[in-house]
C-alpha cells in the first residue's frame, strides 16, 4: 500500500453526490484514498466567484503545510497559482491540465501565455488527459519527457453493459424507439444547439439530455432529465442506442468513456482528445465541430445500421477496459507520485 500524503489543489470539486463539477477529480481522490494515500484538499465546491475566497485561503494554508510529500494542482493556472508561488520549497508540484486550460487559455492573450509558461517552469512534472494536450504543451517549449498522459479514467465495473430491454422497461421507453443520449452540461460549447437542430430534423427519434444548465427551445422529441446520480446515468446509457457529444472543445470526455464502458457507441467531434477514444466507424463516429448537417447524417447512420452499431459498442467496451479503466490509471498516477517523492 502507498504511504505518502498528497496536497491537492482544485478549483472544481463536487460538493455533493451527483454534482458534475470536477466529478473526475473526486473519483481520483477516492481511488487514491482507497489505496492508502492521504489526500489533503484545498478545493472550490461553489460554482460562484464567491467560492474563490475560501478556496484561496485553503490553498494558502495547504501550500505551507509540512505534511504533504508532494502537491498536485488540477486546472491551470487557477489552482496552481498559490502552490507555485508560495508553496513549500522542496515539495514537488505536479500540474494537471484537463482541457481548455491547455488548449485555449494560453492562446487567448500574451498575459495568459506568460502565466502558463511560468507555471510550467515551476512544475516538477506535468500531467495531461490526452496526447493532443501533451503536444500542445510541447509546442510551447515544454520538455516532452516532463509530461505524462494520465486520464482519471472510468469505473468499468460500475459502468458496464446491462440488459437493454430491462433498462428501457424501468425508464418506460418503447423497445422499438431510437434513443440518442447526451450527458453533460447544457452549454453551447457542448454542441447542444446542434443537437436540438438535429432533433428537429429527425422527429422519429428520441433525444434525451442528462445534465445541468438552461434548457434551450426544443421540439417534442427532446427530453431534458436534469442532473442525475451515477446509477441513473448508467441506466440511461444502457437504455440508449448511442451517445451524442458534438463538443467544440474537449480532452478525453468522461461521458464518452462511460458510454464506451457500457458498450454504447458515441458520435462525437473530431477535435481534442475525442479521436483518441473514438475510432471512426470502429467504436463510434467522428463529426466536424459546429456542423449540424454532418451530425444529422451520423445520427441517421447509427439509426439504420443496427448490426454495425452493436459491434461498435462491443469494441468500445474493449477500449474502455483496456485503456481507460480507473484502476489501471490510478496505479500509473501513484507510480509517478512515488517516483517524484524519491
Amino acid at each position: 500500500m502507498p504511504d505518502y500524503t498528497l496536497g491537492l489543489f482544485a478549483n472544481m470539486y463536487p460538493a455533493f453526490d451527483g454534482d458534475y463539477r470536477g466529478i473526475f477529480i473526486g473519483q481520483m481522490v477516492r481511488d487514491l484514498e482507497s489505496r492508502g494515500v492521504v489526500v489533503k484538499k484545498a478545493v472550490k465546491t461553489l460554482s460562484s466567484l464567491l467560492g474563490y475566497a475560501p478556496f484561496l485561503y485553503q490553498s494558502f494554508l495547504l501550500s505551507r503545510d509540512r505534511t504533504p510529500d508532494l502537491f498536485q494542482a488540477d486546472y491551470i493556472p487557477h489552482s496552481s497559482l498559490v502552490p507555485a508561488y508560495i508553496g513549500r520549497k522542496g515539495t514537488p508540484l505536479i500540474l494537471k491540465f484537463h482541457g481548455d486550460d491547455a488548449r485555449i487559455y494560453p492562446f487567448k492573450n500574451p498575459f495568459n501565455m506568460m502565466l502558463t509558461k511560468s507555471m510550467l517552469k515551476r512544475a516538477a512534472h506535468i500531467i495531461t488527459g490526452s496526447g493532443e494536450m501533451k503536444r500542445t504543451l510541447v509546442s510551447l517549449g515544454e520538455d516532452p519527457e516532463k509530461i505524462s498522459v494520465i486520464h482519471t479514467g472510468v469505473d468499468t465495473q460500475f459502468f458496464t453493459p446491462l440488459d437493454k430491454e430491462e433498462c428501457r422497461r424501468r425508464l418506460d421507453i418503447g423497445s422499438e424507439s431510437q434513443v440518442f443520449l447526451f450527458v453533460g452540461r447544457l452549454h453551447p460549447w457542448k454542441g447542444v444547439n446542434e443537437l436540438v437542430e438535429v432533433a428537429r430534423a429527425c422527429p422519429d427519434f428520441t433525444f434525451v439530455f442528462l445534465g445541468p444548465g438552461s434548457i434551450p427551445p426544443h421540439t417534442a422529441n427532446c427530453q431534458f432529465i436534469g442532473t442525475q446520480l451515477p446509477a441513473m446515468v448508467r441506466l440511461w446509457l444502457n437504455a440508449a442506442d448511442c451517445l451524442l457529444l458534438p463538443t467544440y472543445t474537449e480532452s478525453v470526455p468522461t461521458a464518452v468513456m462511460e458510454a464506451s464502458a457500457c458498450g454504447i457507441p458515441a458520435i462525437t467531434s473530431d477535435i481534442g482528445g475525442c479521436p483518441e477514444i473514438v475510432e471512426d466507424y470502429k467504436t463510434g463516429l467522428l463529426v466536424p465541430v459546429r456542423n449540424a448537417d454532418k451530425l444529422g447524417d451520423a445520427v441517421r447512420w447509427m439509426a439504420t445500421h443496427h448490426g454495425e452499431r452493436r459491434e461498435m459498442g462491443r469494441q468500445a467496451r474493449v477500449t474502455a477496459t483496456q485503456r481507460y479503466d480507473h484502476n489501471l490509471l490510478t496505479e500509473k498516477l501513484i507510480e509517478l507520485h512515488v517516483t517524484l517523492i524519491r
